[in-house]
C-alpha cells in the first residue's frame, strides 16, 4: 500500500463523503415523523461530518503523522470509525430509517476495509458508501440544515 495514495484519498475524503452523503438526499418534499425529527437528524449528521473533516485535517497538518504507514492507517481507521459510529447514532425520521441503516452498515464496512488495508475496492474504488435515499427527504432536510451552524460551517447541502 502506498502512503501517498492514502494521503491523497484521505485529503479528498471529506469532499467525497460530504458530496455523496448530503447531495445524494435528492429533492422533493414530504412529511417526516418517526423516531427522530428532521432538525435533530440534520444536526447529528452535520456534526458528525464536521468532526470527521476536522479530524482528517488535523492528521494531515502534521506530515510526520504519516511517516509510519501502519500508524497512519490506524489513525485514519479511528477517524472513519468515529464518523461511522456518530452517523449510526443519529435518529432518522421514519422515512429515512431504512436508508440510514443501510448507509450505516456500508460506512462500517468501509471502516473494516481501512483496518484490513484494502483501499482498492468497495467505497475506495469509487463506489458510493451510501445507498440512494428516498428522494422526497432532501428539501425537508435542507430546510433544517439552513439554520444549523455545523451544516453552514461544513458547507453541507442536502440537495443539489
Amino acid at each position: 500500500m502506498n502512503i501517498r495514495k492514502v494521503a491523497i484519498w484521505a485529503g479528498i475524503a471529506p469532499v467525497a463523503l460530504g458530496a455523496t452523503l448530503f447531495a445524494a438526499c435528492g429533492g422533493g418534499d414530504g412529511g417526516g415523523g418517526g423516531s427522530g425529527s428532521d432538525e435533530d437528524y440534520v444536526a447529528a449528521i452535520c456534526k458528525a461530518g464536521l468532526n470527521f473533516t476536522k479530524d482528517l485535517e488535523d492528521v494531515f497538518k502534521d506530515p510526520s503523522a504519516l511517516a509510519d504507514e501502519d500508524k497512519a492507517m490506524e489513525k485514519l481507521a479511528d477517524i472513519f470509525e468515529d464518523f461511522a459510529n456518530d452517523f449510526a447514532k443519529a435518529k432518522p425520521p421514519a422515512d429515512l430509517k431504512d436508508w440510514h441503516n443501510d448507509a450505516s452498515k456500508q460506512l462500517k464496512d468501509g471502516v473494516e476495509q481501512i483496518k484490513d488495508g484494502d483501499l482498492e475496492s468497495g467505497i475506495f474504488a469509487g463506489d458510493t458508501p451510501f445507498p440512494e435515499p428516498p428522494a422526497e427527504a432532501g428539501e425537508r432536510l435542507q430546510k433544517a440544515a439552513e439554520s444549523n451552524e455545523d451544516c453552514q460551517e461544513a458547507d453541507f447541502a442536502f440537495t443539489e
